[in-house]
């Protein structure tokens, strides 16, 4: 029996599974790692014969519960092949910059190859050591309000659903030409595929928290290659939110700079605590260019700002001093923020999306979502919440940062159907009230704008699905598609018990 024998083999050897921020551990009664379809069709059949749960982690990146079950737990760790792309399957063989690929690439790796082949991914977030499906599946993103989230460059997955079944998922008007499809695997025409072209299931699985089955391939729509012309600059808050200021013009639809080229990618860094009577804020825009730029040295190393020094070599002092001599905590993050202003940087795309050393720092990030228009009410509110945490004896160990993203189609993604201002939260992890910190934001803002977690950083905030309606208006149509592809509980798991979804509750 595969249950049977995979526990035992588990129990003995004490197989756990293990998040990088270590607020998920999990001793499945399965772990292992596939390296083909046919292991995954094989997973997915036993885990449907058997009543077992079966999902799919991603690189581990997630403070959440979001990868997680007790059952058969599969890791994406040889899933990592650039795959060929039948361009005799097209609507438009000659459609230029489409790339089919694993789900266990990481990102890293996706940006080796696609810079070798002149191309680039249009967006990412600051980190790239996520897999490209992890990303997707939580609503990863960047920042500029031109680009959607990671899972919107997806133009078609195939996916191994209840039973072993391999569904081959796009828009109505997807890349493939159905009239001719083959109905079988590129890699192994033994397998059968079905394809299936509908905008709801296709918006609905892109961002899925892994619960729509086990997602083998992604074909991406990516960019030419690029490079980026990055420039940060400190103002203050009141400069920014009056007319004529950055975020004024943003929410108003004006151009951002008065005249020359216009930044495709911008986010600002703000500090919670006034110093001098002032809020500073960092502005950081990022100008793009097809044409080669003269690359400065690498950056976002040890050392090459004043807090990314501090943490990664004084990290354990840090929190000391953050716990211990409060008065300090706005000081520090106020010249965090100046080490990084007036200062340009030129790169390739993906190293000045990336923000280095500092994604490798034992801290936890926690993000909420907004219109784009209730920007300036949302900001200020969470001013006065860091002021009265402050009181309270609760300080920042790190500047706040602020997004801006495209409106996504996705389903449950945290940006769906509205231009979206994000608010990331920062903490080292250690560090005094760091959850009570978390918790007061999120409870305040999810109830006073019906602000949207991060799926991938929600600490387990949404409880319910009631109040995941509240936030996603879409929730319910999801549900729909969810439970069209998980008719047996086969991708149930923590998360899913956590929002009362299961189809199988435990």
């Amino acid at each position: 029996m595969y249950a049977l024998l995979f526990f035992a083999t588990a129990s003995l050897s004490g197989c756990y599974w293990e998040n990088f921020s270590k607020t998920e551990r999990v001793e499945p009664l399965v772990l292992t790692a596939p390296d083909s379809i046919e292991s995954l069709i094989e997973h997915v059949r036993e885990a449907t014969q058997q009543g077992l749960r079966i999902r799919m982690t991603g690189s581990g990146h997630s403070h959440s519960d979001v990868a997680v079950t007790e059952d058969v737990l599969l890791r994406p760790i040889q899933l990592i092949d650039v795959l060929a792309l039948d361009r005799e399957r097209l609507l438009d063989p000659n459609a230029s910059h489409l790339v089919r690929v694993e789900s266990g690439i990481t990102i890293r790796a996706l940006n080796t190859y696609l810079d070798d082949q002149g191309l680039a991914l249009k967006n990412m977030g600051g980190y790239d050591g996520q897999t490209i499906i992890g990303a997707a599946m939580t609503g990863t993103h960047g920042s500029g309000l031109d680009y959607g989230p990671i899972a919107s460059q997806i133009a078609s997955l195939q996916v191994v659903v209840d039973a072993g079944q391999v569904l081959q998922i796009e828009p109505s008007q997807g890349i493939t030409n159905a009239a001719t499809f083959p109905g079988t695997l590129e890699e192994n025409p033994g397998i059968p595929v079905t394809l299936i072209q509908n905008d709801t299931l296709f918006n609905a699985i892109k961002v899925s928290i892994g619960s729509m089955g086990i997602v083998y391939s992604v074909v991406l729509e990516t960019d030419s290659r690029f490079w980026l012309e990055e420039k940060r600059t400190l103002t203050t808050w009141d400069k920014i939110k009056t007319p004529g200021g950055f975020l004024h013009r943003l929410i108003n639809g004006v151009p951002l700079d008065d005249e020359g080229p216009q930044p495709d990618y911008y986010e600002l860094q703000y500090n919670p605590y006034k110093v001098g009577g002032e809020r500073s804020i960092l502005v950081t825009k990022r100008y793009k260019s097809y044409e080669p730029l003269d690359i400065d040295t690498e950056r976002g190393q040890p050392g090459t700002t004043f807090l990314s020094g501090l943490i990664t070599v004084f990290e354990k002092p840090l929190i000391w001093i953050v716990d211990n001599l409060q008065f300090i905590a706005p000081i520090l993050v106020e010249q965090s923020l100046k080490s990084q202003s007036d200062d340009s940087y030129k790169n390739i795309s993906y190293k000045i999306f990336n923000i280095g050393v500092v994604n490798y720092t034992d801290a936890y990030a926690m993000e909420m979502a907004f219109d784009v228009n209730e920007s300036i009410a949302a900001i200020e509110r969470a001013f006065a919440l860091g002021e009265q945490l402050q009181v309270d004896g609760i300080v920042h160990s790190a500047p706040v940062s602020i997004r801006f993203v495209k409106a996504a189609d996705e389903l449950i993604a945290m940006q769906q159907g509205r231009d979206t201002m994000i608010i990331e939260f920062i903490m080292i992890n250690g560090i005094k009230g760091d959850r009570q910190l978390f918790n007061t934001y999120a409870q305040t803002l999810m109830e006073e704008f019906y602000a949207r977690p991060h799926w991938g950083l929600d600490f387990k905030l949404l409880q319910g699905s009631d109040w995941a309606a509240t936030v996603f208006p879409q929730w319910h149509t999801w549900l729909s598609q969810y439970e069209q592809l998980n008719p047996n509980g086969t991708f149930d798991g923590r998360v899913t018990d956590r929002l009362g979804i299961s189809i199988n509750p435990r």
